[in-house]
């Protein structure tokens, strides 16, 4: 497949996705020819490069997301439940599409609630478990300035096994981290009750 040299040299990515398509025009016998393909390399690369926006320096996103605090006299649970955002699975590169609930004890410090958005969407835009995205957010919440505790429950709809595979469309994973006093029975209680509503509805 000839490169598009509209805008000069193709990127590496726009180069890989060429390669690719040129393996499945000789062993599933795609139709090079298709005029849908012409500028596949192109979108292909600017997919890739706006929803694995969290790979490379996510440190320092995350901690710029976390440096902003504000003084606040609630000593209560903050919950934020219902985050709906994709990322991306490690072991097939197919789309994962998660209902995040998360929430952390604050002591005397507090971070606006659309950080607790963001940071969540940092971490999901990388090719990453499950298991290990509610780690990562959970151990992050405990960053904020004073956290006695923080915890994540993520549910989700992976399409490694609704496209193939097992072809489980309407099959959910559902994962927690809890951290510090979350791990508390009175405080584990109070965020599950308060998360307990989770959708059914994710696709």
């Amino acid at each position: 497949m000839e490169a598009n040299t509209d805008r000069g040299k193709p990127d590496a990515i726009e180069w890989a996705t060429m390669e690719l398509l040129d393996a499945l025009g000789r062993e599933l016998g795609l139709d090079l020819r298709d005029e849908n393909l012409r500028e596949t390399p192109k979108r292909v690369s600017r997919m890739y490069r706006e929803i694995l926006a969290g790979v490379g320096e996510t440190d320092k996103k995350v901690e710029d997301i976390l440096d902003s605090t504000f003084p606040c006299n609630n000593d209560h649970l903050i919950v934020v439940r219902d985050i709906e955002i994709f990322s991306i699975c490690p072991h097939h590169l197919l789309p994962v599409h998660y209902k995040l609930h998360l929430g952390y004890l604050p002591q005397e410090r507090v971070i606006g609630v659309s950080k607790l958005v963001r940071l969540a969407d940092v971490l999901a835009k990388r090719p990453v478990l499950q298991e290990q995205l509610v780690d990562d957010i959970a151990k992050n919440l405990m960053r904020i300035d004073g956290a006695l505790g923080a915890g994540c429950i993520a549910e989700a709809s992976h399409y490694c096994m609704v496209m193939r595979g097992v072809k489980q469309a309407d099959s959910k994973t559902v994962t927690s981290s809890l951290k510090g006093a979350f791990l508390e029975q009175g405080v584990r209680q109070e965020f599950m009750e308060l998360t307990r509503r989770v959708s059914t509805n994710v696709r």
